[in-house]
């Protein structure tokens, strides 16, 4: 099962999850009167994300924030049914048509029944699960709370085409979702993954000059480690449009020694799906 929840002031109002293994990265923002919550993780650990939360805010919660549309950070929304759940309109109808194939109630007891022998701890992901979709959705900016306790929701696209970032300038502090997976090689292999808004997102996060990030997956980082996925995905961005100028077919692409590394350990699988739907990508927006 999973292990590391330590829900834990970062600032005087934020406070994070960043440490459990096996699922996404969580937070809450305390405003006077209420907690608003970043992402849900997975519904088994939900249960005691919101525990630690009320012990530790002691504000009642009245938002949960869902930063994209994956599966280890909105699986968990059922044990927020009592708060509005705020997510960007595109995450709202992925999550619709994935009930209708994948997420829906036959398909996710079959897949817990495949695996509930082979794998318990993916399988523990899936049982019983209660898909509960967002109450309320925007279209490029979502703000809640009042004067210096303002919170900015903003859509970027780029990790999934439904990612967006919370930033709290009182605490200067940014929850990144996946755009970011600290010290951890990214995954970009979403179908709707889309690299070049990637970029821009990066370039977002920087102009608001936060203090401290809070990513998807991995620990608390800065702005440095928006330099180095600024880096890594432009560089690599150079290096596949050459290999595609080449006429490199996509499985030797990927594997071209001339392309960066970037945290590799532990990376094989990730990195092999997160290059490949970027070389299509790439390759389809290459002139000619």
């Amino acid at each position: 099962m999973w292990t590391g929840m330590v829900f834990r002031h970062i600032s005087e109002r934020v406070c994070a999850d960043t440490e459990t293994v096996g699922s996404g990265n969580a937070g809450a923002i305390l405003l006077d009167d209420r907690t608003v919550v970043i992402d849900a993780q997975f519904a088994p650990l939900a249960r005691q994300l919101r525990s630690n939360i009320e012990k530790v805010c002691k504000r009642r919660i009245t938002h949960l924030l869902l930063t994209h549309s994956h599966s280890d950070h909105v699986f968990g929304n059922e044990v927020f049914q009592d708060c509005e759940i705020i997510a960007h309109k595109t995450l709202k109808a992925r999550m619709e048509e994935l009930t209708k194939s994948s997420w829906s109630k036959d398909s996710l007891q079959k897949q817990f029944a495949e695996l509930r022998n082979t794998d318990p701890q993916r399988a523990a992901r899936l049982e019983n699960v209660h898909i509960i979709l967002p109450t309320k959705t925007f279209d490029k900016e979502y703000l809640l709370g009042e004067g210096d306790l303002k919170i900015e929701m903003t859509y970027t696209g780029g990790h999934t085409a439904d990612s967006s970032i919370v930033y709290f300038p009182h605490s200067r502090t940014l929850f990144a979702g996946d755009l970011i997976f600290s010290r951890i090689y990214p995954y970009g292999g979403d179908p709707t993954a889309d690299p070049d808004l990637w970029i821009e997102a990066l370039n977002k996060m920087k102009k608001m000059n936060p203090d401290i990030i809070v990513p998807g997956h991995g620990p608390l980082c800065g702005l440095d480690e928006v330099d180095r996925y600024t880096k890594y995905i432009l560089d690599t961005k150079s290096v596949m449009l050459e290999l595609i100028a080449q006429g490199k077919p996509e499985d030797q692409a990927i594997i071209d020694p001339s392309l960066p590394k970037f945290y590799e350990e532990g990376a094989q699988n990730r990195k092999a799906n997160t290059l490949a739907h970027w070389y299509r990508l790439w390759k389809q927006r290459t002139p000619g």
